[in-house]
């Protein structure tokens, strides 16, 4: 698995140099942990053994004055304002997105790949951890051999199911239906889990980490959105997450350690077809006060 960098654990030193320093406040409005603090003479930092490293502070100066051990500003990548969307740009990609369950054969190049790991790896984390962990599966054979033993365990549960319904959740039987299917589709020698994509993205997080599976989930849709972006078709899986824990064959084949868990999954490929319209959707429940 590729593991995100977390964030410095080891108490940084921050300093603002007082030459350059416009005293805007900008480092004061936009620090989580109040570490800048403004003022006639200038601005002084405290509270630094609490920084979680996001560098906010260095990307919101105007004229480079913020310093920071633990983070090259460097590597810090200039905004281009001129390659901002309009906003009706934005909500028509986002509402035109569909999920995929017709993939082409043809895997993505590895160069594509990547560029979907390294976008989820900007996705928001609890406390800037960035302790996601990414697994992108290619090979073909290990797809169908994982999507088979979610097949195997589904069938089984649908089996459960029908000889003792009482025995469960009024909403998991609602999955009856899907969870025959899978394994019918299977015993036929079809892939009704990842529906035949070419690739499927795990994502992980320690099991100790309170804000794991969010930080999981909006990497998942960070990865979600640069498909789309570049012309591939995506699809959150809730399958192959719900019976991995099950099957212990699952967790010896991706060989996940024992202090991760995984916490979501998405299959990524070139779609079969593209769709025309935007569905219709409910409208928004919202309460407004």
């Amino acid at each position: 698995m590729e593991n995100m960098r977390g964030n410095v654990s080891e108490t940084a030193t921050i300093t603002v140099n007082p030459a350059t320093c416009i005293r805007c406040g900008g480092c004061q409005d936009v620090c989580p942990d109040h570490i800048f603090s403004l003022s006639d003479m200038g601005v002084t930092t405290q509270y630094q053994e609490h920084c979680i490293s996001c560098g906010h502070c260095i990307a919101v100066c105007p004229t480079d004055s913020v310093q920071h051990s633990g983070l090259d500003a460097d590597e810090f990548i200039p905004i281009d304002t001129e390659k901002a969307a309009p906003a009706e740009n934005i909500s028509q990609f986002i509402r035109g997105r569909r999920s995929c369950r017709a993939y082409k054969k043809e895997v993505p190049s590895r160069e594509v790949l990547e560029k979907l790991v390294d976008v989820a790896r900007f996705a928001p984390t609890g406390h800037n951890y960035q302790n996601v962990s990414l697994m992108v599966i290619t090979d073909a054979g290990m797809i169908r051999r994982l999507s088979g033993l979610a097949a195997e365990f589904f069938g089984g549960l649908a089996g459960m199911m029908e000889e003792n319904p009482g025995a469960f959740d009024e909403k998991l039987l609602g999955f009856q239906f899907g969870f025959k299917m899978a394994h019918e589709f299977h015993t036929q020698g079809k892939d009704r889990i990842f529906r035949g994509a070419p690739v499927v993205i795990l994502t992980c997080g320690e099991k100790s980490e309170s804000s794991a599976a969010h930080n999981c989930y909006n990497a998942l849709f960070h990865i979600v959105l640069m498909a789309e972006a570049l012309g591939l078709g995506s699809c959150i899986n809730g399958y192959f997450p719900g019976a991995a824990p099950h099957v212990p064959e699952i967790g010896e084949i991706l060989a996940i350690p024992e202090d991760h868990e995984l916490f979501g999954c998405v299959t990524v490929g070139y779609p079969v077809r593209k769709f025309k319209k935007i569905p219709v959707r409910q409208e928004a429940d919202v309460t407004w006060k």
